[in-house]
Formats: C-alpha cells, sequence, structure tokens
C-alpha cells in the first residue's frame, strides 16, 4: 500500500486548502471523544494530531473512518493505517478532479 499511495500522489499536484482546513478544525472540534488535536502544515502536507479521551484501535479506526467522510473531495481519496504501539498513523491522500490533492499524516493516539 505505501508503493500504492506513493504513485497516486505521484500523480497528483499536492496542494494546501483553506476551506478544507477549517472544515478539518471545525469537524475536529465537535467531537466529543477527542480530548485535543491540531493541525500544522509542513511542505504543503497537513499532520494532523488527535488526542482522543479513551485510545483503542477500534476507536481510532472509527475516528478516522469519520474524519474522511466529513473532509474526503468527492473525486477521490486513498489512506493507509500503520500501528505504532500507543498510537495509530494514517496516511491519507484525497484529490479534485483538477488532479489537485491534499496529503494528510493524521496520528491518533490516548490524551
Amino acid at each position: 500500500m505505501f508503493r500504492a499511495i506513493n504513485e497516486y500522489m505521484a500523480k497528483l499536484n499536492i496542494v494546501t486548502d483553506e476551506d478544507l482546513a477549517r472544515l478539518m478544525n471545525d469537524y475536529l472540534a465537535k467531537q466529543k471523544n477527542i480530548d485535543n488535536f491540531s493541525i500544522n502544515v509542513n511542505y504543503n502536507r497537513y499532520i494532523v494530531d488527535i488526542r482522543m479521551k479513551k485510545y483503542s484501535v477500534n476507536s481510532a479506526d472509527k475516528t478516522f473512518r469519520k474524519f474522511v467522510s466529513a473532509t474526503a473531495y468527492p473525486y477521490s481519496h486513498i489512506s493507509v493505517r500503520y500501528n505504532e504501539d500507543e498510537r495509530v498513523r494514517y496516511r491519507y491522500v484525497t484529490c479534485k478532479e483538477n488532479k489537485n490533492g491534499v496529503y494528510m499524516d493524521i496520528i491518533i493516539s490516548q490524551a
């Protein structure tokens, strides 16, 4: 999957999207199972750090899937998950029909 995401990203123009960033912020702020979060940008890539009140791999997966439903562009998206001890990391890319895409590195862990 790592290669598939890299190949997918190679065909896109990775950019930041302020409207999507506001949407991410608003969405995460409303979630009752999230203790706190931060959204940072590094080289046109979003780093989203989510700290859950009650963390488990299953609850992180549910949180991520709802996050994707709220933020994915309608044209296309792809993601892969890595379990890392006390946290889960997702590589998530979504793009518009014009091939402008947004990349996110999402880390979900215990608060």
